[in-house]
């Protein structure tokens, strides 16, 4: 990987989508650098379950 410094954003847009979708999203440290970001979505859409109705 090169030197690039990020500007944090990319984490904060996936954490927005994953929560509007009723999804999860987990960070773990690599060793040696770097982060390992998984997001899981459910596989189909349950309006209910993400407003309270």
């Amino acid at each position: 990987m090169g030197s690039a410094r990020a500007s944090g954003l990319g984490l904060s847009i996936v954490r927005a989508a994953e929560g509007a979708h009723g999804g999860d999203v987990t960070a773990e440290p690599r060793h040696g650098g770097g982060l390992t970001v998984t997001v899981a979505l459910p596989a189909r859409h349950d309006h209910a379950r993400l407003t309270g109705a």
